[in-house]
């Protein structure tokens, strides 16, 4: 198989068993690891909803993201003011949960300590488990930020099961670090190498970012 992936085909890189394997034990024993802190989360994120006079609110936020093409429900915490979201929904508006999550004003006080410490993904391995997501590879976009990618000749998107993480956050902050290119060299990658050599380098790439996590500067 050729070494790169031209970025004008059209092409899907299905995962391996090996990796899905390896994908589906290393998430139960995250989420049996976290688990402790995980209903911790979700204990603060109700009390603060009730203290808000809001207890009927979900615990969860979900959207509509697209994996290798297809869309599927990605969910995370609800670490978003009820009121900020039901305002934007009122008004017709496209939710850009990146954006509300940088704005100063949109996220609770449990919401901007859990996403500070990238906790408010913790949910996602669910979707690891059911087969949308993998642990690595690009993330997941949403349907507009998708189809401007495919259309401006974005491949990896369409070719890769979208990550809870990827090449890309692995090394945030690094001088030089492009998304477009690291996820690009991922998708090479998997297109060429053993599956072994593929779940060598995602051990790599989910302990990079153990490290990020650790120093709790999420943004």
């Amino acid at each position: 198989m050729d070494s790169k992936i031209n970025k004008n085909s059209s092409v899907i890189i299905p995962i391996p068993p090996a990796k899905r394997i390896f994908d589906i034990l290393m998430s139960v024993f995250i989420l049996l690891a976290a688990l402790p802190l995980f209903l911790l989360i979700a204990a603060a994120v109700f009390i603060e909803h009730v203290l808000r006079g809001q207890a009927l609110a979900p615990l969860f936020y979900a959207e509509e993201r697209v994996s290798q093409g297809k869309p599927f429900r990605f969910v995370k915490f609800n670490i978003f003011k009820p009121e900020t979201i039901a305002d934007m929904k009122k008004r017709g508006e496209f939710i850009r949960t990146k954006s509300l999550e940088h704005d100063g004003h949109s996220l609770t006080r449990v919401g901007r300590i859990v996403q500070r410490l990238y906790l408010d993904e913790l949910p996602q391995l669910l979707s690891v488990l059911k087969g949308d997501m993998s642990l690595v590879g690009p993330r997941p976009l949403n349907l507009a930020v998708y189809e401007r990618h495919v259309k401006t000749g974005g491949l990896t998107k369409t070719a890769l099961r979208a990550g809870l993480t990827g090449p890309y956050q692995a090394r945030k902050g690094e001088p030089g670090a492009s998304q477009e290119r690291l996820d690009q060299e991922y998708l090479d990658m998997c297109a060429s190498l053993s599956v072994w050599r593929i779940i060598i380098h995602d051990i790599k790439i989910l302990f990079r970012t153990l490290l990020i996590l650790l120093k709790a500067k999420g943004y």
